[in-house]
């Protein structure tokens, strides 16, 4: 199985601008580490973009993913506990399908990174059977919830679906 790989910092971070702190009514909390914007649904094709955020030294549980990864890491910088490397700021990582991980966000500032996940994220526990999943389908039905609860536009989730 291969593992993910890590590419060293682009020089773009002073090309792209992207406002991770505003626009906040469209965040999801997940747990009360971690939380997701959503970018656009690919029901098409079954991905999701994202960005997520992970205050300090937070984790998403163990999962792996059945299909491909892309990361592009925007503020501060996260790791996988399984993997020696650290993805800082203006990084990108390219996870291949299967590989199980524990993201953990840096102790003192914490992360935020574009993803672009293809397929399913299968949730484990310590023993590597599953305890849960998301896909593309379900991030789409926790973002139609999200905005119905908070009194949103719900001509956002339209404009999102590809």
């Amino acid at each position: 199985m291969a593992s993910p790989h890590i590419f060293s910092p682009v020089n773009l971070m002073s090309e792209l601008v992207i406002d991770t702190e505003g626009d906040n009514q469209h965040w999801i909390q997940l747990t009360e580490d971690v939380r997701q914007r959503p970018l656009m649904f690919d029901c098409t094709n079954g991905a999701w973009a994202n960005l997520l955020s992970i205050r300090p030294g937070g984790r998403l549980q163990c999962h792996y993913h059945t299909g491909p990864v892309h990361a592009f890491t925007l503020k501060g910088s996260w790791r996988y506990l399984e993997h020696d490397w650290v993805a800082g700021e203006g990084t990108f990582v390219y996870e291949p399908p299967g590989e199980i991980h524990t993201l953990e966000a840096d102790p003192k500032t914490g992360m935020t990174t574009f993803f672009v996940t293809r397929g399913a994220l299968i949730y484990t526990d310590a023993e590597g059977r599953q305890i849960g999943f998301e896909d593309v389908f379900t991030r789409l039905e926790r973002f139609r919830r999200h905005v119905a609860e908070n009194g949103l536009d719900p001509a956002v989730i339209e404009r999102m679906i590809r």
